[in-house]
């Protein structure tokens, strides 16, 4: 017990206890006073930067508040609530994009590529093609306090040049067409590229020759929407009118009829319908006011923005352009519309046909074709509808298979789109028309 008691206290065994190192005081001392130094420093380069800071935040509120005294306080208070709103549909648009996430992932293509945003802008995009916000005006007009005068209005279409070549025929008219389109556009760009230089005259006035259903209204509304394309027109709609739209019932309606249709046609195509009875034999005939007023506008440079577009049959057609030189003149693009072949009208049938998705059997076709053909041999030139018969004797096709489908009411839904022998009927051909006199 004792051992271990004075090991533990060795005070006791030596009598006195013992002095501590003054050296290693001293030491000790000092790195106290190295620590309380860096301390003391850290807090005063942190004070000296707070306050930095203070300075700095106060001299840019002082700017700030010097902008702010300076700059209209109306605009500034809209800024800031332009601000506050964009912030909230920021916020919600980031809610909804990462809600909507893996719909996103959904709608990719297969083969990983992005779709393009509004900032990447496809090559073949034309931003000013877009005809559905082409303002079109209403087609009615007012011969006089009483009378009003509906008038058809075609707009344009978004793909005129694959329209043309979808065409059965008319290769003279699409060869004269492109190569009138083509001067339009490039007149276009030689005034983008030389503004000051001498432009060439295009007139886009126009006469479409040919019998009733070879194709003239069909190509003047692609005409306008082609020239719509090459710039020379800034709408490209097409306006039908006939002597009907012109001639009123009092003195004076000729005139309100003509400047009230050429204000709808501007910027589109003009087209008169069997122009050739706007000037009869008789002296009186207020149709010659309206060739005459027409004459006075084509001759007008300021009315650059309207194509006037003069149908009808070639032979009497023909005639007004004879009697009054100042319409030849003014109308130098003559295009005619050919009757279509037995082997065209064949071609039109089956287009037509599949946009109803029919088809004919073997005997059907065979069958349709006989009748074609002995009505194409019977027709009369002068009264012959072309592509119009086609229409009338397919629309009776039709009816007749209604009528058989209904009572036969067959199980097997496919053979409602099949037409078979016993829906071809022949139509009656239009006869020549009887001549009056000896």
């Amino acid at each position: 017990m004792n051992d271990i008691y004075m090991d533990n206290n060795p005070e006791q065994e030596n009598g006195q206890a013992e002095q501590p190192n003054i050296a290693e005081t001293e030491k000790i001392e000092m790195i106290l006073k190295e620590m309380l130094n860096n301390l003391n420093n850290v807090e005063n380069s942190k004070k000296e930067e707070e306050e930095d800071k203070m300075e700095n935040d106060k001299g840019t509120i002082v700017e700030e508040e010097k902008e702010l005294v300076d700059t209209d306080i109306e605009k500034e208070f809209e800024k800031l609530v332009m601000r506050f709103l964009n912030d909230d549909s920021e916020t919600e648009e980031s809610e909804d994009d990462t809600s909507d996430e893996t719909d996103n992932d959904d709608l990719s293509d297969d083969n990983g590529e992005e779709e393009p945003t509004d900032d990447e802008v496809p090559e073949n995009y034309d931003e000013d093609e877009d005809i559905d916000d082409i303002d079109i005006p209403n087609g009615e007009i007012e011969q006089n306090n009483n009378i009003s005068v509906k008038v058809e209005i075609l707009r344009p279409i978004p793909n005129p040049r694959e329209e043309l070549d979808k065409l059965v025929g008319c290769n003279d008219i699409k060869q004269r067409m492109d190569e009138l389109v083509a001067l339009s556009s490039y007149n276009k760009m030689m005034h983008e590229l030389f503004p000051d230089s001498v432009q060439h005259n295009i007139s886009l006035h126009s006469v479409f020759l040919g019998r009733p259903g070879t194709g003239k209204t069909t190509v003047c509304k692609i005409f306008g929407s082609l020239l719509h394309k090459a710039g020379a027109l800034s709408k490209g709609h097409v306006v039908m009118c006939n002597r009907g739209t012109f001639i009123g019932t009092l003195w004076g309606d000729e005139e309100r009829s003509v400047n009230q249709v050429l204000q709808i046609a501007q910027g589109g195509v003009l087209m008169i319908d069997e122009a050739y009875l706007l000037n009869t034999k008789h002296e009186s005939d207020p149709g010659k006011l309206v060739i005459q007023m027409l004459m006075n506008v084509l001759s007008d440079e300021t009315q650059r923005d309207i194509a006037v577009v003069l149908c009808g049959y070639k032979e009497p057609m023909q005639k007004l352009l004879d009697l009054n030189p100042g319409l030849q003149s003014r109308f130098p693009n003559k295009f005619v519309f050919t009757d279509f072949t037995i082997e065209e009208l064949l071609e039109i049938t089956r287009r037509r046909v599949k946009e109803y998705a029919y088809e004919f059997t073997p005997q059907a076709w065979e069958k349709y074709c006989k009748v074609l053909e002995q009505a194409y041999l019977q027709r009369d030139p002068q009264t012959w509808g072309n592509a119009r018969f086609v229409g009338n004797l397919l629309e009776r096709i039709y009816i007749q298979h209604a009528k058989r489908c209904m009572k036969e009411k067959p199980t097997n839904k496919l053979l409602f789109r099949q037409l078979t022998p016993e829906d071809i009927c022949p139509i009656e051909v239009p006869k020549p028309k009887a001549r009056i006199g000896f």
